[in-house]
């Protein structure tokens, strides 16, 4: 029996991801052991044991994000936090600048570029992540961003945000999340490159 190191859920042998979260499954314990005691997850209710399910996914087997999504609820979950937490830094980081350009405008008459707060957001976004691991956003709905190579630098959270310039970018980037094979249901694309991945704060 596996259980998740994300959310402890209780994973039947051989499972390729949580059946709850969709988080990579390390190593089952072997046979005869009771394997260690489910961790406390964000989303796992204490009171109720979990109970064995059979894996959706097998090893090997070439899984995308939108068929993750399809599945896992506590993933759709962690992807409707996402959302609400760039919705919220958006609105923080945003307007106050275009407020600000159109006031600039007005008082010089010359038109300043209101593309500018996508470039705002960019960078809130890239040095909040590199100096507490999270923006406001993320904090408030419990997201943490962590490299996976050990120790999160600034040029991984360049990367991982440098499509937040502009909003076309971003919601290409997300198509090709949902549509390539992904080992890590956590990861947009830019995540793979910056080698981040984003997970629940731990209590």
């Amino acid at each position: 029996m596996a259980y998740c190191s994300k959310c402890g859920a209780q994973n039947a042998d051989g499972a390729k991801f949580c059946n709850y979260c969709a988080a990579p499954l390390g190593t089952t314990p072997p046979a005869g052991s009771q394997g260690p005691a489910p961790q406390q997850g964000p989303f796992q209710q204490p009171t109720q044991p979990q109970q064995p399910v059979q894996p959706q996914f097998q090893p090997g087997q070439r899984v995308t994000l939108l068929d993750m999504l399809s599945h896992y609820e506590g993933l759709q979950i962690h992807w409707a936090k996402r959302f609400v937490a760039l919705l919220f830094d958006a609105i923080l980081v945003m307007i106050p600048v275009y407020v600000f350009m159109v006031f600039l405008s007005l008082m010089t008459g010359i038109f300043w570029f209101m593309g500018a707060g996508g470039f705002f957001l960019f960078l809130y976004s890239a040095f909040f992540e590199y100096a507490t691991g999270a923006t406001i956003g993320k904090a408030i709905l419990g997201l943490k961003v962590s490299s996976t190579k050990g120790r999160l630098e600034l040029p991984d959270t360049i990367i991982r945000n440098i499509t937040k310039i502009y909003g076309l970018f971003l919601l290409l980037e997300f198509v090709l999340t949902l549509v390539l094979e992904t080992t890590d249901a956590h990861q947009r694309y830019l995540d793979k490159l910056a080698k981040t991945t984003v997970g629940e704060k731990r209590q």
